[in-house]
């Protein structure tokens, strides 16, 4: 039986966003054997060069090389202030600056950490585009 005022889980569209190619094929692969429909950038600009508003989830690595993370969270913030609730950081560093307001997952995680993460921004839902 299923509580009450509860949903369940619908994979959506997930945004993986990192400039490791190992690191972004690992967690695409995860995330589709979740049911999720993944689409992958290398970096800020690839990115947004995707239609951004449209993922339920947004899975961005803090360094992007020469670029953050935190910037990109930053432009799609000023485009629509509800969208840090679809990001998900991914860090292996202690030291970094991070927005209160964006859920973190710290390396090394566990394809269950992932999939956890992912669940949890589940709740909320991209604008202009409904759930599966």
């Amino acid at each position: 039986m299923r509580a009450i005022g509860t949903r369940p889980y619908i994979p959506g569209r997930a945004l993986i966003v990192d400039d490791n190619d190992m690191i972004r094929t690992l967690v695409s692969r995860l995330l589709s054997h979740d049911g999720h429909e993944v689409d992958a950038a290398a970096s800020v600009e690839d990115a947004l060069a995707l239609p951004v508003a449209d993922y339920h989830a947004l899975i961005i690595d803090v360094r992007l090389g020469a670029e953050r993370g935190t910037d990109l969270i930053e432009r799609l913030r000023s485009q629509d202030p509800s969208m840090p609730a679809r990001c998900l950081l991914l860090t292996g560093g202690i030291d970094d600056d991070l927005p209160p307001d964006v859920a973190v997952l710290y390396k090394p995680f566990t394809a269950d950490d992932l999939s956890a993460a992912v669940r949890a921004l589940g709740d909320v839902q991209p604008s202009g585009a409904s759930p599966r």
